[in-house]
């Protein structure tokens, strides 16, 4: 799956000595690096002390998942979240898990479970959405989108920072104008496109897709343009429409 993960914090669940504290940061910082088999060692080395020691748990489950140890995660989070049934991120990251296993209906069901928890938790309404598209839940999707776009209207990050945490606006426009285009509103697809491309002017898929849009709406001339803006930025379906029918 092509999300990133939320960083791994550490939980006080409850206290724990320094050497547990210092061996949590090691992993921290193995996991920063993208070293996660290091951090899994320093977090089983914690669980085997300290076994009542949440966040060792989490935190590993974050190893595993990113390490895409899928079913390690997952015993890992159904851990954590069954002595602590209110912790909203075990929730949207085992989502994130069953989105990468394809499990779209358990993966809406932990997402829904975030945002009954963190009502202004944005990441999950926008891969709530990506889950129903994959289930053809246009409606839905395009719900979960329109509700992220409102609750991100007062928050600003720069592209960068944004991409890190798999969250930018420039994405839920696209996603969302993927979504009105399945819908038959090209229009507005062109609009959301053109809302990404002005966020993210390096979205070559922004613009391919804002040229299939336009060449539906009969704007042939201005479709080339943006096939060929696609194409320069590397995105060769770009070149194949252009050869078929320019």
């Amino acid at each position: 799956m092509k999300y990133l993960w939320l960083f791994a914090s550490i939980i006080l669940f409850t206290a724990c000595n320094t050497k547990i504290k210092q061996a949590n940061k090691r992993g921290l910082e193995y996991m920063k690096q993208n070293l996660y088999e290091q951090a899994i060692t320093e977090f089983n080395t914690i669980i085997h002390n300290e076994p009542e020691w949440f966040p060792a748990y989490y935190n590993r489950a974050i190893a595993h998942a990113n390490s895409k140890h899928y079913k390690e995660a997952l015993q890992d989070f159904n851990y954590v979240l069954s002595s602590y049934p209110d912790h909203a991120d075990s929730y949207f990251n085992r989502g994130i898990v069953y989105e990468n296993l394809g499990i779209y209906a358990n993966a809406i069901q932990d997402y829904s479970e975030t945002v009954k928890l963190r009502p202004d938790f944005i990441m999950a309404y926008h891969y709530r959405g990506i889950a129903r598209f994959r289930m053809n839940d246009f409606d839905g999707a395009l719900e979960d989108y329109n509700k992220a776009l409102q609750l991100g209207q007062n928050i600003e990050l720069d592209i960068a920072t944004a991409k890190e945490f798999g969250l930018n606006s420039s994405a839920l426009y696209f996603n969302r104008g993927v979504v009105m285009q399945k819908k038959g509103d090209l229009q507005q697809a062109v609009q959301d496109y053109s809302q990404a491309i002005n966020i993210d002017p390096s979205s070559a898929k922004a613009y391919y897709n804002r040229a299939i849009a336009k060449m539906a709406l009969s704007q042939a001339e201005e479709a080339l343009k943006d096939l060929e803006i696609a194409s320069r930025l590397g995105f060769t379906q770009a070149d194949q429409v252009i050869r078929t029918y320019y």
